[in-house]
């Protein structure tokens, strides 16, 4: 008998949404989504839909060499595989070529999309269903602290309870003062998130830190104050800090996981889609956290919405997952199809 879930063909195509205002990080500075669409057909007809971001500072790629990837690499390699055997199919994926961690998410998306379709439920509940919804927070981007006190005044009023601040573009003592006066515009009900992206050293994390600490402010975590391989250091300055330190851009596979909670440099993870390779491999990342008591946040790239919305699926899916930063649709400067949010069932839509 024919095997009517055997992938055909499938396709990409490139999105680009404007975002309302340039979205800056020490990293890099973002003004619109860009992404690949992917479309998957199966021997059935039946379609499945992921996409991907490409961020050349983070996952090392771009939007051209992520469509030829997809185009070129993966595609051509996983056409003829079977949804009957999903690990060997995403052990093929995975295995297809080195790194491209966002081109083999759209197409574990894809796949996902696809067997929730085969399953008729959720994604949510086919990966687990332990929520119905989690409240997001939104990230403010570096820029001048009036600024960005404005910005976290107005995010309160729209609802959010939790702020993300990007610092790092300028010295500690000025990140310092910045988060402060955000802390006191909001009061001391907002949770902060603070995300340094790797630009401090040890001695500037460690001033930095014990001077947040000191100011008594509601700070769920600092995330990657520290470049991403210095483990040994990050594990120091997690003992000292009198704040919960996250891991971001340390960790983008199982083996880097292992690797941190091995080194016990994390109070939290942050698995992103993009970084890991898809929903199959951000699973195991958050089972070796939840076996050695680390919970994670799930966050993204500045997103499309497909993409988004199997991050949310995914993060309501598990106890484990604790934290969700997954605001780029409220970035966007135009209306979305939400077709890809309402299929996998997901809450997106609550601050």
């Amino acid at each position: 008998m024919k095997d009517s879930l055997i992938i055909h063909h499938a396709t990409t195509q490139l999105v680009k949404i404007p975002l309302k205002r340039p979205f800056v990080t020490h990293l890099h500075t973002v003004t619109a989504i860009n992404a690949v669409k992917l479309t998957v057909t199966l021997a059935n007809g039946m379609v499945g839909v992921g996409a991907a971001t490409p961020n050349r500072v983070v996952t090392g790629d771009t939007l051209t060499s992520m469509k030829a990837i997809l185009d070129e690499v993966i595609i051509p390699q996983m056409t003829g595989m079977s949804l009957t055997h999903v690990e060997p199919l995403e052990n093929k994926l995975q295995g297809c070529i080195v790194g491209n961690s966002g081109a083999k998410a759209a197409f574990d998306i894809a796949v996902y999309d696809l067997l929730c379709q085969i399953y008729h439920v959720s994604l949510n509940h086919l990966l687990g269903g332990s929520k119905q919804s989690m409240a997001t927070d939104y990230t403010i981007s570096i820029g001048e602290r009036d600024q960005m006190v404005t910005d976290a005044q107005d995010l309160v009023k729209k609802g959010f309870t939790s702020l993300k601040i990007k610092i790092g573009n300028n010295p500690v003592e000025e990140d310092v003062a910045t988060v402060t006066a955000i802390a006191q515009a909001v009061g001391p009900a907002i949770s902060l998130r603070l995300d340094v992206n790797q630009a401090w050293s040890y001695k500037q994390a460690r001033r930095g830190l014990a001077s947040l600490a000191a100011a008594g402010l509601n700070i769920a975590f600092v995330e990657q104050p520290l470049p991403a391989d210095q483990l040994h250091d990050l594990a120091v300055l997690r003992q000292e800090s009198g704040l919960p330190i996250m891991l971001d851009e340390s960790v983008f596979s199982p083996a880097d996981a292992l690797r941190a909670v091995s080194a016990h440099a994390a109070d939290y993870i942050n698995i992103k889609l993009m970084k890991c390779g898809g929903i199959y491999q951000a699973t195991k990342i958050n089972q070796i956290c939840e076996a050695a008591g680390v919970p994670c946040m799930v966050g993204c790239m500045i997103e499309a919405p497909e993409s988004i919305a199997a991050a949310v699926a995914f993060a309501n899916a598990h106890t484990n997952i604790r934290f969700i930063d997954l605001d780029s649709i409220y970035m966007i400067n135009k209306d979305v199809d939400l077709g890809a949010v309402k299929r996998v069932g997901t809450h997106l839509w609550h601050a």
